[in-house]
C-alpha cells in the first residue's frame, strides 16, 4: 500500500511538472524598428537571483520561452546583448505575446581570469581553487578542503552535498583506495592548484553510457608532478613529549608513491589516517574490504569525552606505511600498500550508572584504569584494467590484530575487580572481477573469498555471577575462551544491456558461508581449576548458502534518471549445536525490492527520492545456547533460532548549488519502520549484572529523520558560512526483567561555523554546536542532554615570518555536577624561508583542566562518566615541507 501511495505521488508529481506550462513569445525590434538576433531572453521569478530558463531571438527578432514555474504569478524578464542596453520587464505568468525595444548601447566586457575565481563549473566538474580559501596557517590540503563550501568533513570522512565522496583522487589516480586521510594530512597545501568535485560521476569507464551515478568523486589537481610531502619533529614536557612525522610522496603522470613514519605520545592517534572510508568502485567490484573480525568479548570501559582527542587521550603510537600505484602502458595499474601501527593506550575515569527497571532504580559506581596495547598488520596488492572496453580487477589483502587489554575497577568504593583481555583477529581477503563487452551485451563475473580466525580470552578476578556459575559461593577467578572462525565464497554473474533510454542487469549471485564457534568457562579457586560443563560450553557449527536473482533496470531520459531493483533470495541453513543439529537443510526466502528517481531542475536544483521494502533472516551467529560471559558484568546465552526482520525504508533529498555564488544546501528526510519476531530480554540482578536471551516474542522500531545543510562564500569579505541542522525521533520495544518497555528518543542538532580570512594580518574561524536529546525510559523516567558548544581560533601574522594562533574551546551541558569548561592552546610559528621550515612552540591544555564529566543513556541505562584529562603541555617542533 505505501509502495503504491508512493509511485502515484511521484507520477502526480511528475505529470504536473510536464503539462503546467506556460508559452511567452514576443519580438525584439531596435529604436529604428528594425528586428534584432541573437539577444539572450531569460526568465526568473521577481526578486531572485535564479535563472530559471533563456532562449535567443532569430533573425526576425522573435523568441520564445518555455515557462515551467507555477507557484507565481509574475515573471521577469531579462533581454540582453553586447550591442544594446541592458532591459528587463515584469510580465504576467501566462501564455501572451509581446514586442519590446531594446536601445543601443555598447558594453565593455571586464576581464575575468579563471585562476582568479574562487569557485567556477565545467560540465560536471565543480572546481575550487585553493589560493582563494589559503589562510597564513594552513598547511595540508585537509586544512583547506575543510573550508570548502558544500563540502563538509566529519571525523576525517569528506561529504559533498551530505553524501560521502566515492572516490579520491590524486591527479586523476586513486592511489590510497579509500584510506584518504595520509594524503589529507600530510600532502602540503602549496603543492595542490585546485580541488574538483566530479559531480554524477561513473569510476567505470565502459558504464560511463549505461549506468548512470548520482555519486561524487573529489580529486586534487596539483601545480605540477612533483616529490613533496611534510615533516615534523617535536619534542615537549609535562610528561616528557614526543611528535615525530616523516611523510614523503611522490606525483608523477603514470606513478605515485606515498611512505610515512609517524610517532607521538602527544594524544595524536594517528592510526585514524589509515581508515578506509570506502572500497572497491561501486556497481562493477566484488566485495573488497574486510568484515569485522566477530568480537564476543570486552573488558569494562569508561565513556570518553565527544570532544577533540588531543585533550584527552593517553598514547604512545608507531605507525608506518608504505603505498604505490603504477599505470602501464597496456592500461593496468598497479596498486600495492603496506601498514602497521602499535599503540600503548591509558584510559582512567569515574563511571556511575543507574539501572532503571519497572520496581527499582539501581545505582553502581566505577573507578576505572584501563591499559590497552593495540597492534594491526594491513597488507594489500591490487592490478585494475579500467577501459572503455574491459574491466578486470583482482585485489588481494592480509590483515591482522592483536590487542591485549588489562583493566582495574573498584567497584562501588569497596570491591576491587581485575580484567585481562586478549584478541586476535587474522583474516584473508580475495577480490576479483571482470567486465566484458559481447556485442552489444555487457557481461560481468565478480568473486570473494575471505577467511578469519578470531581467537579470545577473558579473565576477571575475583570471580563473578557467584549464583549462576558457582552454587551462590564466591572463588577466586573466572575465565571465558572464544575461538571464531569464518570462510566466506561468494560468486556472481549479471548481463547489462541498454535499449534506448533504458539499462537492464539480470544478476545471479550464489554465496557460502560457514563459521565455527567453540567456547567455555572455566573457574579458578585457589589451586583448583574446573571447566564447567553443559550449557556452559559451546560447540557450534554453521552453513548458510544464498541463491540471489535480481533485475535491476535504470533509466535516463531528459532531466529525469529511474533506477529499480528487483532482487529475490533463496537461503539455505545448517546448524549443529552441541552435535545436535538444531538446523537441518532449512529453506527461507526473500524479497527486497527498491526504487529510486532524481529529477535535476535546472542545473542548480535537483530533487531524489527513494523506497525499499524487504525480508532478510539472520541470526546465525547467536546460535548458542550456552553461556558466554561478554564483560565481568554482562553473561548471555541465545536459544536461538533463524531470525526475522521486515523493513520499510523510504527517503527524498533535495541538493541545490549556485557555483557563480558560491552558494550550496541540501536537505533530506528519512523514514524507516521495521518488525523483528524477536526481541532480546535482559535481567538485571541487584548489583546491576545483566543476563540476555533472545525469546519469542514480535517487536517493532520506528524512526523519522531530517537533515540538512547550508554553505556559502561571501567573496567580498573572504568568508566561508556553514550551517547544518539535524532533527530526529524514534522509538523501539525491548524488554527487561520480563517487563515489556517501549524506549523514546527526540534528539536536536545543528551546527554554524564562519570562516574569515579577509586581512592578511588577522584571520579565524567560529564554531557553534548545539544540541538536545531527550529519553523515555523505563518507569516513565525521563532524561534530557543539552549541550551548548563554542570554538575560536584567531589567527594573528604581524608579519611573513611570525604567526600566532590562539585556539578557544567552551564546552557546557546540563549536568549538574559538570561546570562549562574552558579550554585555550596557542601556538607561536616562526618561518625559515629559506629552509621551508617552521619553527612552533604549541601550549596545549594552558588552564590545566583536569577532568570532563558527561552524561548519556541508552535503553535502560542513565551514565555519568568522570574522565581524566591530559595535563598542561609544552611542544616545540621543527615542521617542513619535503
Amino acid at each position: 500500500m505505501l509502495a503504491k501511495l508512493f509511485f502515484t505521488i511521484i507520477f502526480i508529481w511528475i505529470g504536473g511538472h510536464s503539462f503546467a506550462q506556460t508559452i511567452i513569445t514576443g519580438k525584439l525590434l531596435d529604436e529604428n524598428q528594425k528586428p534584432i538576433a541573437n539577444v539572450t531572453v531569460s526568465y526568473k521569478k521577481i526578486g531572485s537571483a535564479a535563472l530559471l530558463n533563456f532562449s535567443k531571438s532569430d533573425a526576425s527578432g522573435a523568441f520564445k520561452l518555455t515557462v515551467k514555474v507555477s507557484d507565481v504569478d509574475s515573471l521577469q524578464l531579462d533581454f540582453n546583448h553586447l550591442s544594446y542596453a541592458k532591459r528587463s520587464v515584469h510580465v504576467a505568468n501566462a501564455t501572451a505575446n509581446y514586442a519590446y525595444i531594446l536601445k543601443s548601447e555598447v558594453r565593455k566586457i571586464q576581464e575575468v581570469k579563471v585562476s582568479d575565481v574562487p569557485v567556477y563549473k565545467q560540465k560536471d566538474t565543480i572546481n575550487y581553487n585553493v589560493a582563494s580559501f589559503t589562510g597564513a596557517q594552513d598547511r595540508v590540503i585537509g586544512d583547506i578542503i575543510k573550508k570548502l563550501p558544500g563540502v563538509e568533513m566529519r571525523n576525517g570522512q569528506i561529504f559533498y552535498q551530505g553524501e560521502p565522496i566515492q572516490q579520491y583522487r590524486v591527479n586523476g589516480l586513486d592511489m590510497m583506495g579509500g584510506r584518504y586521510g595520509l594524503i589529507n594530512q600530510n600532502l602540503p597545501a602549496d603543492a595542490v592548484m585546485k580541488v574538483q568535485i566530479l559531480e554524477n560521476h561513473q569510476p567505470i569507464k565502459m558504464l560511463d553510457k549505461l549506468v548512470f551515478s548520482n555519486r561524487a568523486t573529489l580529486n586534487l589537481q596539483l601545480k605540477k608532478f612533483t616529490t613533496t610531502g611534510t615533516g615534523k619533529l617535536g619534542l615537549g614536557a609535562a610528561p616528557a613529549l614526543w611528535d615525530a612525522n616523516i611523510t614523503p610522496m611522490t606525483f608523477a603522470k603514470t606513478f605515485q608513491m606515498l611512505n610515512s613514519f609517524q610517532t607521538n605520545n602527544v594524544g595524536d592517534d594517528v592510526s585514524q589516517q589509515l581508515k578506509p572510508f570506502y572500497s572497491g568502485t561501486g556497481y562493477f567490484t566484488a566485495r573488497s574490504r574486510f568484515s569485522d573480525g566477530s568480537s564476543y568479548l570486552s573488558i569494562r570501559e569508561v565513556a570518553t569525552p565527544g570532544f577533540d582527542q588531543k585533550k584527552w587521550l593517553n598514547n604512545q603510537i608507531f605507525l608506518m606505511s608504505s603505498n604505490m600505484i603504477q599505470k602501464l602502458k597496456n592500461g593496468l595499474e598497479v596498486k600495492g600498500n603496506f601498514s602497521y601501527f602499535h599503540d600503548n593506550r591509558k584510559l582512567q575515569g569515574t563511571t556511575s550508572t543507574q539501572y532503571f527497571t519497572n520496581n527499582e532504580v539501581i545505582h553502581n559506581q566505577e573507578v576505572v584504569d584501563n591499559r590497552y596495547g593495540i597492534d594491526e598488520l594491513n597488507i594489500g596488492m591490487l592490478v585494475e584494467k579500467n577501459e572503455s572496453n574491459v574491466f578486470f580487477s583482482n585485489s588481494t589483502n592480509y590483515r591482522k590484530h592483536w590487542n591485549i587489554s588489562a583493566g582495574n575497577i573498584l567497584f562501588n568504593e569497596d570491591i576491587p575487580i581485575q580484567q585481562d583481555k586478549k584478541f586476535s583477529d587474522e583474516a584473508f581477503l580475495n577480490s576479483f572481477s571482470l567486465g566484458r563487452f559481447i556485442g552489444k551485451q555487457l557481461v560481468k563475473i565478480t568473486s570473494t573469498l575471505e577467511w578469519h580466525s578470531t581467537p579470545q580470552r577473558l579473565t576477571v578476578n575475583p570471580g563473578q555471577f557467584e549464583s549462576l556459575l558457582n552454587g551462590g559461593m564466591p572463588y577466586d577467578q573466572m575465565g571465558q575462551i572464544v575461538r571464531f572462525k569464518s570462510f566466506n565464497f561468494e560468486n556472481g554473474l549479471s548481463l547489462s544491456r541498454k535499449i534506448k533510454t533504458w539499462t537492464f542487469s539480470p544478476s545471479i549471485n550464489l554465496n557460502y558461508r560457514n563459521s565455527t564457534l567453540n567456547s567455555y568457562i572455566e573457574l579458578h579457586d585457589q589451586h583448583d581449576i574446573r571447566i564447567l560443563d553443559t550449557g556452559y560450553f559451546n560447540a557450534m557449527n554453521s552453513a548458510q548458502m544464498q541463491l540471489r536473482m535480481a533485475l535491476q533496470i535504470g533509466k535516463e531520459v531528459r532531466k529525469f534518471k529511474y533506477s529499480f531493483n528487483l532482487p529475490f533470495s533463496q537461503y539455505y541453513y545448517n546448524v549443529k549445536q552441541q552435535g545436535i543439529q538444531r538446523l537441518k537443510n532449512e529453506l527461507r526466502s526473500s524479497w527486497n525490492p527498491s526504487a529510486s528517481m532524481s529529477y535535476l531542475f535546472n542545473g542548480k536544483n535537483t530533487i531524489s527520492t527513494n523506497l525499499s521494502v524487504g525480508r532478510n533472516f539472520g541470526g546465525l551467529d547467536n546460535f548458542y545456547n550456552g553461556y558466554i560471559i561478554s564483560q565481568y558484568r554482562s553473561i548471555q546465552k541465545y536459544d536461538a533460532r533463524l531470525l526475522k526482520n521486515e523493513e520499510l525504508r523510504t527517503g527524498i533529498h533535495y541538493a541545490y548549488k549556485n557555483t557563480l555564488k558560491a552558494s550550496f544546501a541540501n536537505l533530506g528526510y528519512n523514514f524507516r519502520k521495521s518488525w523483528r519476531d524477536y526481541m532480546f530480554s535482559t535481567v538485571l540482578d541487584s548489583m546491576g549484572r545483566s543476563s540476555t536471551s533472545i525469546i519469542n516474542q514480535n517487536a517493532q522500531s520506528l524512526s523519522h529523520g531530517i537533515s540538512g545543510g547550508l554553505s556559502k562564500l561571501f567573496v567580498r569579505i573572504k568568508t566561508v558560512a556553514k550551517l547544518n541542522g539535524n532533527f530526529s525521533w524514534s522509538n523501539s520495544d525491548y524488554l527487561l526483567n520480563e517487563q515489556l518497555v517501549k524506549q523514546h528518543v527526540n534528539s536536536q542538532s545543528f551546527t554554524l561555523e564562519l570562516i574569515n580570512s579577509s586581512s592578511s594580518l588577522i584571520s579565524g574561524d567560529y564554531r557553534v554546536a548545539m544540541g538536545r536529546t531527550h529519553n523515555r525510559l523505563a518507569a516513565g523516567q525521563r532524561n534530557e542532554l543539552l549541550y551548548n558548544n563554542h570554538f575560536f581560533n584567531l589567527v594573528v601574522a604581524p608579519h611573513d615570518r611570525h604567526l600566532i594562533t590562539l585556539s578557544n574551546s567552551l564546552y557546557a551541558n546540563n549536568v549538574k555536577a559538570q561546570k562549562s569548561q574552558y579550554f585555550m592552546d596557542a601556538t607561536y610559528r616562526f618561518r625559515l624561508s629559506h629552509w621551508r621550515t617552521d619553527l612552533e612552540l604549541t601550549a596545549t591544555n594552558i588552564l590545566n583542566n583536569k577532568n570532563y564529566l558527561q552524561q548519556f543513556s541508552s535503553d535502560y541505562e542513565l551514565i555519568q562518566s568522570y574522565f581524566e584529562l591530559r595535563p598542561r603541555q609544552f611542544l616545540i617542533a621543527m615542521r617542513f615541507k619535503i
